[in-house]
């Protein structure tokens, strides 16, 4: 009797394994595939942000306008004020713009020497890289200006990104015009099948001449920073 009583008791601990294991294959199974849920849910969320936001690159040298046309643009957007005139940007800056549809992260990257070398850290992931040129500045620092250009078009992570070169400062007297502009980068040279490029003019000053005597914070905008705005909008969904 003892005997019986040992095997049906080792019956027993081998249906209770069983069910055991059972059980546990069958937590695992469930909980595979709720984690495959959640990943392709996290998935679909950054596909749908992929698609309604648009990751724009702005550089320029130290002084070619970068701030004064973001804080403008930003204005433009939704009125809030800014400084004239701005303090430069050390490091980098993040605007955002949008049009109703998508929402556009402008990176403003500083253009002082000891910022450009990071200029690299930034070029990953671009839906478009705006390029901006004091169209006033002298030769040297024109001859600058187009030979980091080119030094960007060099990388292959912005391969086919498409380009927008902002001529900026038409309000100087002395200014070179987008199309001069243009031929001083040899944007002629581009292959179309590698990058869309365009070039337009731009200004943020002067400031209305009705402004009250020491007025520092503005919410005024140049009309010309609404197309340029536009362009944007138009080429990082292009």
């Amino acid at each position: 009797m003892v005997r019986n009583l040992s095997r049906n008791g080792q019956k027993t601990l081998f249906y209770v394994g069983c069910a055991c294991v059972g059980a546990y294959v069958a937590y695992r199974y469930w909980k595979k595939r709720l984690l495959k849920s959640i990943d392709e849910g996290f998935e679909e969320v950054a596909k749908m942000d992929d698609t309604n936001e648009r990751r724009i690159l702005l550089l320029g040298l130290e002084g070619s306008g970068k701030t004064s046309l973001m804080n403008q643009a930003t204005a433009s957007n939704s009125n809030s004020t800014y400084v004239v005139p701005p303090p430069p940007t050390h490091g980098f800056t993040v605007y955002r713009l949008g049009n109703g549809q998508y929402t556009y992260n402008v990176w403003e990257i500083g253009g002082a020497e000891d910022t450009k070398q990071y200029w690299n850290n930034f070029l990953q992931d671009t839906d478009l890289l705006v390029f901006m040129v004091d169209a006033s500045s002298d030769l040297h620092k024109l001859s600058i200006a187009v030979s980091t250009f080119k030094q960007l078009l060099g990388d292959s992570r912005i391969d086919n990104v498409p380009i927008l070169v902002v001529a900026n400062k038409q309000d100087v007297s002395n200014a070179l015009r987008p199309e001069e502009i243009a031929e001083a980068l040899d944007l002629i040279s581009i292959s179309p099948s590698k990058h869309k490029v365009e070039v337009i003019g731009c200004q943020t000053r002067p400031l209305p001449s009705n402004l009250p005597r020491g007025t520092k914070e503005y919410t005024y905008h140049h009309p010309s920073v609404d197309v340029v705005q536009k362009k944007i909008f138009v080429m990082a969904n292009s």
